[in-house]
């Protein structure tokens, strides 16, 4: 009688037992029973170890050892294996947090990021503490896989700075071109009140003299137009990238055309040093546009009687070319910031043209579009020589 008992009593624990197995193992986190040893508890040395562990597990399911991607005999010949997981620079913040919750018998939360198999991952463990008579501390708690839910809050992350950084450039920008644009438009309206006045008067000419002011502001207001047109476009998704195979030389000459006058205006030179048939594989409009700014610049700032230079150097995949002056030159202060939104402030040319420095920002987002790149190099007095690359096929 005695046995039949017994036999029901083992059989129903054995039940019972498989019945928890079951329910733990189908938990989608790890679980865990850990012990913590008394003389240990609050011992950094202790939890910075491996072999010599402050605590040992007494129990997991299956889903927290395929988390770690360890086996329970791991456990059993390493008792504090998890340290030696644990990324070097989060190794101090676990250690911490044992510490100072197994000293306040306070819960356990910790996340941090773990290396197996050469993998990042970042874990989440959080357990509750029981203190035993013998001055150990029973923890029972989960260990879950976070890893995923940490790279989308770090994407999130990334498109709102992203998305901040083009509001207040797109701020900045406007707030730089609506600023500039008030001294032409004063000019236009202030010389027509004085140019109706002179047609009165006949002045020729005086009459002369604020027409051509008239134009010169007119033609500056519409150069500032057209680059915050063309950036405001780029940067709200309504320009688009058309690339196609371009001849580099009549694209050139669109533009040496426009600035033929203002070049003559000056007595400056512009050789054109490129070949006939040089071809690249870039949007034909953005890439007129660069050429447009970095020209009109150097007309800007290189002084009557000067010479500006356009070159090509074939670099493998792509093209190099170079627009050159020998005109005032760029300090090396303003260098570092000259294709800043930022720098973004009015220069004045050698016979006092006036500019934003906006053109050179489009130009740095019109060539890396194309998958290029700008920079340039500058002396004092000396000149400047803008450089760009355009490749010459389609890179993926």
């Amino acid at each position: 009688m005695i046995m039949k008992k017994l036999n029901t009593c083992i059989a129903k624990l054995e039940r019972e037992e498989a019945l928890y197995s079951d329910l733990a193992n189908a938990l989608p986190a790890g679980i865990y029973r850990l012990r913590v040893f008394q003389e240990s508890s609050t011992l950094d040395e202790k939890w910075a170890s491996s072999t010599d562990s402050a605590s040992k597990i007494e129990f997991a399911n299956d889903r927290f050892y395929e988390i770690l991607h360890l086996k329970r005999s791991d456990f059993e010949q390493i008792p504090g294996i998890i340290i030696d997981l644990i990324f070097e620079e989060d190794k101090a913040s676990f250690i911490k947090k044992n510490v100072e919750a197994n000293r306040d018998i306070t819960p356990f939360s910790w996340e941090g990021r773990v290396v197996i198999d050469g993998k990042l991952m970042w874990i989440h463990f959080h357990s509750i503490p029981r203190p035993m008579d013998n001055g150990d501390i029973i923890w029972t708690g989960t260990l879950q896989d976070i890893t995923k839910r940490k790279d989308e809050e770090l994407e999130i992350k990334l498109k709102n700075e992203e998305l901040l950084k083009l509001n207040n450039e797109r701020a900045k920008f406007l707030s730089i071109i609506a600023h500039d644009l008030k001294t032409p438009f004063n000019s236009i309206i202030n010389f027509s009140e004085f140019l109706l006045t002179e047609i009165e008067n006949q002045d020729m000419e005086k009459i002369g003299y604020y027409g051509n002011i008239i134009l010169e502001s007119s033609n500056r207001a519409m150069d500032l137009l057209q680059n915050l047109m063309e950036w405001a476009q780029l940067h709200t998704g309504r320009l688009l990238y058309n690339p196609e195979y371009i001849e580099i030389d009549s694209a050139l000459e669109e533009t040496l055309l426009l600035y033929e006058n203002v070049a003559k205006e000056k007595s400056i030179v512009i050789k054109n040093h490129l070949l006939s048939d040089l071809k690249v594989f870039a949007d034909k409009s953005m890439t007129i546009t660069v050429f447009r700014n970095l020209i009109s610049n150097a007309i800007k700032f290189t002084k009557s009687v000067g010479e500006i230079t356009v070159s090509a150097y074939d670099q493998d995949k792509f093209f190099l070319f170079c627009v050159q002056d020998n005109g005032v030159g760029i300090s090396k202060k303003r260098l570092n910031e000259i294709f800043q939104l930022d720098y973004g402030c009015s220069t004045n040319g050698t016979n006092n043209e006036k500019g934003t420095g906006m053109g050179l920002i489009l130009c740095k987002d019109f060539i890396e579009t194309n998958k290029g790149k700008i920079w340039v190099e500058s002396t004092l007095d000396e000149g400047s020589s803008f450089y760009f690359t355009l490749p010459k096929s389609p890179i993926c």
